[in-house]
């Protein structure tokens, strides 16, 4: 089954991929920090912080930025994986590797079979949630 669909919410709510996508660039902890790079999403005027969602053959993905979505599609999208070492080095610290987004995904998500399709919907998401 493939859907997609954006969920408003009176409060931003970080997602399993925030911590690894923004970066605190004010020297605070994550989740004490107030500037990000790239910058946490704005509310839309009337509706709330939008949370992304993507369910695409029984594996749903949620998002809290059009960012974590690319970043999803980037690394997804290699054919041969990164490692979570890797990625967790990449992001200087704090979480190990097994707490990344990426070791956390289901293992029937992983294969390259089923990862060439789901990154062409996540495509296919961003561009209808980028128009808003």
């Amino acid at each position: 089954m493939k859907n997609r669909w954006i969920e408003y919410r009176p409060e931003w709510t970080a997602s399993p991929l925030s911590y690894w996508v923004h970066r605190e660039t004010d020297d605070e902890p994550w989740h004490l920090a107030k500037s990000f790079e790239p910058p946490l999403p704005r509310p839309v005027p009337g509706r709330g912080y939008p949370t992304y969602h993507v369910e695409f053959n029984g594996v749903e993905f949620r998002f809290a930025s059009l960012e974590e979505l690319a970043h999803v599609i980037e690394v997804l999208g290699q054919k041969l994986l990164p490692t979570t070492i890797r990625l967790s080095q990449d992001r200087g610290g704090g979480l190990g590797p097994n707490k990344h987004w990426l070791s956390r995904l289901p293992p029937k998500a992983k294969p390259w079979r089923y990862r060439e399709k789901a990154v062409k919907y996540l495509r296919d998401a961003m561009t209808v949630f980028a128009k808003g």
